[in-house]
């Protein structure tokens, strides 16, 4: 067999009533759709949206085929252990003109009652962009129950007892599952999160389909999904690790680093000890990583897919990049 090497994919692009058109402004998503693209994903193992290897002789295998052939050297023993041939981490990129709806997503029992999949859905932003009307809402202002929150949805006040934040570029923000949040207009945001698209929509700002519907609301599984002690805005406080990095998010889902290079800035990334994959995801500038005696190019916009048989990895940066590192910790 072949020996892994760090994996590239094809992303998908999913246009949204509120979506933008700064994703294709984006040199490695240039093919993305001009007009309310919302949504890019750059590493799936979602079913039916999993993501295609796009380089090497693994060019066209999907990310959950390989799971299965090559397991805990992909993956890492404990997470294959845990999380067996789905791959366990789903990573987007969001572009947004409007408010999308307010929401919760369930936790991992939750998903498994009501959906008989293991994953719940907890995940964290990391904003690239932020005009002056940005917004986002994370958290329940005070604490309150199942009662207050379904009379507010149903006279329409939900939004008064929500926590309203202004981002701004750099800014990150862990959302648990069970934590009620809303990203609002004029934002372009990394999202990285538990493979699942479960979404329990409780307000949807009056809004209608093409035919003059409202949308779906999953009242009663969200009223169930909430944590109503969670008071938290969810903005993290970056904890230093050493010159070019930072920990942004560290939950038992996953752990997210972030990479500062300046120009002609070199770090070397030790992986040996992790015993699980990492996400290497490029949100500003451009980088270079070497594996096997050769330079690759990671991109704006690109993420690679590191292997946990990986011992280390080389980054550099021409004129300066950020980079995303996400991982599992055992």
């Amino acid at each position: 067999m072949n020996e892994l090497y760090p994996l590239k994919f094809i992303p998908q692009f999913y246009t949204k009533p509120w979506g933008g058109k700064n994703l294709s402004k984006i040199d490695s998503l240039k093919n993305a759709p001009a007009e309310k693209c919302g949504e890019a994903w750059l590493l799936s193992g979602v079913e039916g949206r999993q993501s295609v290897v796009s380089n090497g002789f693994l060019e066209g295998n999907e990310l959950n085929e390989l799971v299965e052939v090559y397991m805990e050297d992909l993956v890492g023993e404990p997470v294959f252990n845990e999380y067996g041939e789905t791959f366990p981490i789903l990573v987007k990129l969001l572009d947004t003109t409007e408010w999308l709806s307010v929401q919760v997503h369930p936790d991992n029992d939750l998903a498994m009652k009501h959906h008989q999949v293991p994953f719940g859905k907890t995940e964290m932003w990391y904003i690239l962009k932020a005009t002056d009307d940005a917004g986002l809402i994370n958290g329940f202002k005070t604490k309150t129950d199942s009662g207050q929150i379904q009379k507010a949805i149903e006279n329409g006040t939900l939004s008064q007892k929500l926590n309203m934040v202004k981002p701004a570029p750099k800014d990150a923000y862990f959302t648990p599952a069970g934590k009620i949040h809303a990203v609002g207009p004029g934002l372009t945001l990394a999202e990285i999160q538990q493979t699942s698209d479960f979404t329990y929509r409780l307000y949807d700002w009056g809004r209608t389909d093409n035919e003059g519907n409202p949308r779906e609301l999953h009242i009663g599984n969200g009223l169930s999904a909430l944590n109503y002690d969670d008071i938290s805005t969810g903005k993290t406080e970056p904890v230093r690790l050493g010159n070019t990095i930072d920990t942004l998010v560290n939950c038992a889902e996953f752990v997210t680093n972030r990479i500062t290079l300046k120009a002609a800035q070199k770090v070397r990334r030790e992986y040996i000890s992790l015993d699980s994959f990492v996400i290497l995801l490029c949100v500003e500038g451009d980088a270079v990583y070497e594996w096997d005696g050769k330079e690759e190019t990671l991109r704006k916009g690109e993420c690679i897919l590191v292997p946990a048989i990986a011992d280390d990895l080389l980054i550099s940066a021409k004129n300066g990049a950020e980079i995303l590192e996400v991982f599992i910790q055992s």
